[in-house]
C-alpha cells in the first residue's frame, strides 16, 4: 500500500520539489496551494503516474476556515497521511511602520496558525497510530531579527521554537518531526513578497531548490530534528547567535535596504 503525503505550498520553489521526490518514491500525494492555474500545472505533471496519486487542493491557508475544510476533506476521504511536509509561507518586505498590516495578518495566519492547526490535527493521529514523519519548512531567518521583513523573520523563529519543543514532547511515540532552515534559495518568494521593486539579487549565489529539498527529505528519513542545508548556512547560524544582537540587526538592514530600487 503507498504512503500518503501531505504538502503545503506545493507549486512552486522548494514544494514543487517536494512533489518530485514523493512521486518518485511512489507516495499519494496531496498538494495544496493558492493558485488553481499552478494546481493545474502540478496535476498535468504527476497526475499520470501510475505508481502514485496526487491530488491537488486548493486553499488559501490564511483563512482558518479553509484550512479546516482541507483537514475535513482528508479525514472524510478517510487517507492517513504518513508524512507531513509544512512548506507554505508567505512574507512582506519592507518598514513594517509602512506595510499593509493586513498582508502581515495573512502572512502570520499561514505561516503560524495555520501550520499549528494543520500539524496539531495530523500529529495526533500519527502519535495515536505509534508511527509519521513531520517536516517543517522554516529558514536560517529563525536564528535571528529580521530589518525589512520582521514579521516573516518572527513566524520563522516560531516554527523552529515550535518544532524543537513538540520533538521533545512526542520523542517516545514513534513519530518524528524535522525543521529544516535553509538560506537564500533560488525562488520567487522574495520578489512576490515585495511591494517595490528589488534589484542586486543574485540567485547564482543563491541554494537550488532541489538541493533544498533533498536535504530535507534526507533528514527526514533519518529523523534528524535539525538540518540546515550547507556549511555557509550553518556558520551563519552559530555567528547569529554570538553577534550581539543591535550589531547583527544593523548590518542586516543597511543590506537589505541596497536592494530596494
Amino acid at each position: 500500500m503507498n504512503s500518503n503525503v501531505l504538502i503545503t505550498g506545493a507549486t512552486g520553489g522548494i514544494g514543487y520539489e517536494f512533489v518530485k521526490l514523493f512521486a518518485a518514491k511512489n507516495f499519494h500525494i496531496i498538494a495544496v496551494g493558492r493558485n488553481q492555474e499552478e494546481l493545474d500545472k502540478l496535476y498535468s505533471e504527476f497526475g499520470g503516474n501510475i505508481d502514485s496519486e496526487i491530488v491537488c487542493m486548493k486553499a488559501d491557508l490564511s483563512d482558518k476556515m479553509q484550512v479546516y475544510d482541507l483537514l475535513n476533506y482528508i479525514k472524510g476521504s478517510g487517507r492517513e497521511i504518513d508524512v507531513l511536509v509544512n512548506n507554505a509561507a508567505s512574507a512582506v518586505f519592507g518598514e513594517f511602520i509602512c506595510s499593509d498590516i493586513e498582508e502581515e495578518i495573512a502572512s502570520i495566519n499561514t505561516n503560524i496558525s495555520a501550520f499549528t492547526i494543520i500539524t496539531k490535527a495530523i500529529l495526533k493521529d500519527m502519535v495515536r497510530r505509534g508511527s509519521g514523519r513531520v517536516l517543517n519548512v522554516a529558514s536560517t531567518a529563525a536564528f535571528k531579527p529580521g530589518p525589512l521583513m520582521a514579521v516573516y523573520y518572527a513566524t520563522k523563529s516560531y516554527m523552529l521554537s515550535f518544532s524543537i519543543a513538540v520533538a521533545s514532547e512526542i520523542k517516545d511515540s514513534g513519530v518524528s518531526i524535522t525543521v529544516l532552515c535553509p538560506g537564500p534559495t533560488k525562488t520567487k518568494f522574495l520578489e512576490k513578497s515585495s511591494p517595490v521593486e528589488l534589484v542586486n539579487i543574485d540567485y547564482s549565489k543563491m541554494a537550488d531548490p532541489a538541493a533544498v529539498a533533498l536535504a530535507g527529505y534526507s533528514s527526514l528519513v533519518k529523523g534528524k530534528q535539525l538540518e540546515i542545508p550547507g556549511l555557509k548556512n550553518k556558520f551563519n547560524a552559530i555567528v547569529a547567535k554570538l553577534m550581539p544582537t543591535s550589531l547583527l540587526t544593523d548590518l542586516l538592514y543597511r543590506r537589505r535596504k541596497k536592494s530596494i530600487n
